[in-house]
């Protein structure tokens, strides 16, 4: 009796969390009331001469998306960024998309195993691509996904993105792991950045790269995450 309590109790209590909003990719803090909680915070700082720290993560979906968004103290026009998802069994760790010196290495743990999906972005707004690993490449170089998929304000220290869960076709466990991090505009550049944290660069042109390897774990749907009906 009380096993069954409990499982129409959390029931009850994950219907009330799954009617949550669906964050508005504007460039603004849509509040944890839509978000929900971080999934990972930061404060360490992060490359000192590029005077920028990425201090939250937060994940959330609906029927049709998932919804990815970092809060950065120090954002500049002329860095990039990267919001770097593990979903599915099969994924990359290589070096990063866009050739900086950066490396995902994400752990092989149970159902995890290695990113297979990165947003790369600019912080100006200009120009945003969805790299997907096909198995061999990665893929979706030269495509602009606009920003009606993802925005970045430097005003407001906030970038998101939504990916479509067709894009994802995620594992059967629902699990997946994220990182985002935060570079420069050339290929020299290294690890500015990054929640969960890792070591970034202590130079600009750093001779070896920084690796990706902290991530924040998540399962869909988010809003039932914090759940156990066992």
């Amino acid at each position: 009796m009380f096993k069954k309590a409990t499982l129409a109790t959390s029931l009850l209590l994950v219907g009330g969390l799954a009617l949550g909003g669906t964050p508005t990719i504007d460039g603004t803090f849509d509040g944890e009331s839509v978000w929900g909680s971080a999934v990972a915070t930061n404060s360490n700082p992060g490359f000192s001469d590029a005077g920028t720290t990425a201090t939250a993560l937060y994940v959330t979906d609906d029927n049709d998306y998932v919804y990815l968004g970092a809060a950065v103290t120090g954002l500049q026009w002329w860095m990039t960024f990267g919001f770097v998802v593990d979903a599915k069994t099969g994924g990359s760790n290589s070096q990063d998309t866009w050739g900086r010196q950066i490396d995902y290495a994400f752990p092989s743990v149970g159902d995890f195993d290695a990113p297979e999906l990165d947003i790369r972005g600019k912080c100006d707004n200009s120009w945003a691509e969805r790299h997907v690993w096909d198995g061999t490449q990665w893929t979706g170089f030269g495509t602009d996904i606009t920003t009606s998929e993802y925005n970045c304000s430097l005003t407001n220290g906030w970038i998101e993105c939504r990916i479509p869960k067709s894009v994802l076709n995620m594992r059967a466990s629902k699990q997946a792991q994220v990182e985002f991090f935060l570079t420069g505009n050339d290929n020299a550049h290294g690890l500015f950045t990054s929640v969960p944290y890792d070591t970034p660069c202590n130079t600009w042109n750093p001779s070896t790269r920084q690796t990706l390897t902290n991530t924040a774990d998540v399962w869909f749907p988010v809003a039932v995450s914090a759940f156990s009906l066992e």
